[in-house]
């Protein structure tokens, strides 16, 4: 799975944690890795009311495993103003991670993914650095070095 600058989305103006994953499902669509955006909405609105997938330092992985989905694959959204999130340490998010995969796929692809991932966050460094990048080519480049598989 290669990460590219079509899954990278800058300065999204959203004002709730609804109302973006909903921004998330239609970029998703138009990435091509669902078609059907309401019921990948529907799928992140699900995980997120059983457990917030906000974690701290601004960073957030919502996650949807539904038929809906293609494809496994994420995409990466820098928000143009902090949107309240629940998060561990109760700060509001500027950068999220939505994660999507198909129900065939939930198991390997979809936790090989989230630790990949999570591992990342968990880098001091890979957040800076991925907050620094301004274009969505190096976006895309820097994720493929650091969660490529």
């Amino acid at each position: 799975m290669k990460f590219s600058n079509e899954d990278v989305f800058l300065d999204v103006n959203e004002t709730s944690v609804n109302s973006f994953l909903k921004y998330a499902a239609k970029a998703a669509y138009d990435a091509g890795y669902t078609n059907d955006i309401e019921k990948l909405d529907q799928s992140f609105l699900a995980r997120e009311q059983e457990f917030s997938t906000g974690l701290e330092d601004g960073f957030a992985i919502p996650h949807a495993k539904t038929t809906a989905v293609k494809k496994p694959g994420f995409l990466y959204f820098r928000l143009s103003q902090p949107l309240n999130w629940k998060t561990y340490d109760k700060k509001p998010v500027t950068d999220v991670f939505a994660l999507m995969v198909p129900p065939e796929n939930a198991g390997d692809k979809h936790l090989q993914m989230l630790a990949n991932l999570s591992t990342a966050l968990l880098e001091k460094d890979f957040k800076e650095k991925l907050r620094s990048l301004s274009s969505k080519e190096m976006i895309a480049q820097f994720i493929n070095e650091k969660i490529g598989e």
